[in-house]
């Protein structure tokens, strides 16, 4: 049989590839290489073969290949170094991603992962830096422009940024971008109705380049006593979570560092996600979030737990932030080890004292079960939450209130009903360790 031309090969291997016909794929990609000894697309997806096939060595040896052929092929470095994290081999992944930036300096990927790669060595100045480098690059001036989401822009985070622009105004009375910003906003707002809608050019530009961009960052620097409380009962507390999956406990941060943090998050611009969640906004440590006091925080909640977190370095944190008196969010796990959650509202602006806080099922979900997004299998986690309603541990809402527990033991909000004004929404800290 004769040999098919190397573009219909290359073809065929693809098509087997994205079908999830991986032997089908190898035998295609081998025979193109044939052809191609050094290609390096081919190389790469064979790597990406190997390590769809659970193999790691031989996808690391693969793009090992790529990167002696071709040293400035980037994916290879950035495949290669999730291989490596899969392996436990940090250093090595470090130096994988930094080969990637120095290859493609505006690589978001790589500097959402150098950043966590550098806080999980106590370099907290290093994964700022690359954050910050993410937060530039996806909401800085010199951005390109922001694709409008496939829903429209929600009323509801319009108007949170007027009462933000209202607040900064107060806070900072000679900036005149704030007022100024405010009367634009209500401008549109008045336009729209409840529900998201798509926005005309006319009412983009009232709204100008600025939209839902990095406009102010308040200072949040690290403490030089500390910013985490020496808990004397911190034996305890990681006992109870080996016992029962979660315990809580009150005072997590020290006084100044609680109101630096809600200070910070009162005045910076950087509650850029409105769709995750319908009724909340949301930030993360790419877009925002980090700031040295919170990375501070961070590392101190690591070694204050450390025979649960030390082995179990940081792999995500958000705020999230409730619009309405009811903002709630429904049960689920979290893809982690181990999860902390903290309130930084005051306590007045919660309407039933008794509740607003978190509800934690203790019951472990069987282990056959995957850990997926949020709005996945619902009415499956709920018909569990009710076979196992003994299990659950109601903790009320305090501020600088932390909840410590197993990441995939399912969670939800504790029927919140909050102020509305500016400075009552409900704000919640999580952060995940491990995986």
């Amino acid at each position: 049989m004769a040999q098919q031309p190397f573009n219909i090969l290359i073809a065929e291997a693809i098509r087997h590839h994205e079908a999830g016909r991986l032997e089908e794929a190898d035998a295609a990609y081998r025979l193109a290489l044939v052809e191609a000894p050094t290609h390096p697309a081919i190389l790469h997806n064979l790597g990406l073969l190997a390590v769809s096939r659970g193999d790691r060595h031989a996808a690391i040896a693969w793009f090992d290949q790529v990167i002696a052929a071709h040293p400035g092929y980037f994916p290879a470095h950035l495949s290669r170094a999730s291989a490596l994290q899969e392996l436990g081999m940090a250093d090595a992944a470090l130096a994988s991603l930094a080969a990637v930036v120095a290859n493609e300096p505006d690589h978001y990927e790589a500097h959402r992962r150098l950043g966590f790669l550098y806080l999980a060595r106590h370099d907290r100045g290093r994964a700022l830096d690359h954050w910050a480098r993410t937060y530039e690059l996806r909401r800085g001036s010199d951005a390109p422009p922001l694709a409008e989401p496939p829903g429209g822009v929600s009323l509801a985070k319009l108007r949170h940024d007027i009462e933000q622009f209202h607040y900064l105004a107060a806070q900072r009375p000679r900036d005149p971008r704030f007022p100024s910003l405010a009367r634009a906003y209500e401008s549109v707002a008045a336009s729209l109705a409840n529900a998201p809608s798509p926005l005309a050019a006319a009412k983009q530009g009232l709204l100008g380049d600025d939209f839902n961009r990095a406009i102010f960052a308040a200072d949040a620097p690290e403490i030089a006593d500390g910013a985490v409380t020496a808990h004397p009962d911190a034996e305890r507390i990681v006992a109870q979570v080996g016992l029962d999956g979660v315990a809580w406990f009150d005072d997590l941060l020290t006084p100044q560092a609680l109101a630096s943090l809600r200070r910070y998050l009162l005045e910076s611009t950087i509650w850029h996600d409105f769709s995750h969640i319908e009724g909340f906004v949301a930030s993360y440590l790419q877009e925002g979030l980090a700031c040295p006091l919170l990375l501070q925080i961070i590392d101190e909640i690591r070694a204050r737990f450390a025979p649960l977190l030390a082995e179990h370095p940081l792999s995500q944190a958000w705020a999230f932030k409730g619009l309405q008196a009811q903002s709630a969010i429904d049960a689920h796990a979290d893809d982690a080890a181990y999860s902390i959650n903290f309130w930084i509202t005051p306590d007045e602006a919660n309407l039933d004292p008794e509740s607003g806080g978190l509800r934690v099922c203790r019951a472990e979900p069987p282990k056959e079960w995957k850990i997926k997004d949020y709005a996945t299998d619902r009415a499956q986690v709920a018909a569990f939450l009710k076979k196992n309603g003994e299990s659950t541990t109601q903790i009320p809402y305090k501020a600088n209130r932390a909840v410590l527990f197993r990441s995939r033991l399912f969670h939800h909000s504790a029927s919140p009903t909050f102020d509305t004004s500016y400075e009552h929404h409900r704000i919640n800290i999580t952060l995940l360790f491990g995986r």
